[in-house]
């Protein structure tokens, strides 16, 4: 996770990462919520 952030930030580009572990969703610039295939909310993540 670190490298891909590293390279997210560099180079200005995006990454799509899915996960159910919350330590990571705390690093996320931005963070999409889905339940059964549908989005139930889009939000910035609390964490630093």
């Amino acid at each position: 996770m670190d490298l891909i952030g590293d390279l997210v930030h560099a180079r200005g580009v995006a990454a799509v990462v899915t996960t159910h572990e919350p330590a990571l969703v705390t690093r996320a610039d931005r963070v999409l919520e889905l339940y059964d295939g549908r989005a139930l909310s889009a939000l910035a993540p609390t964490g630093t």
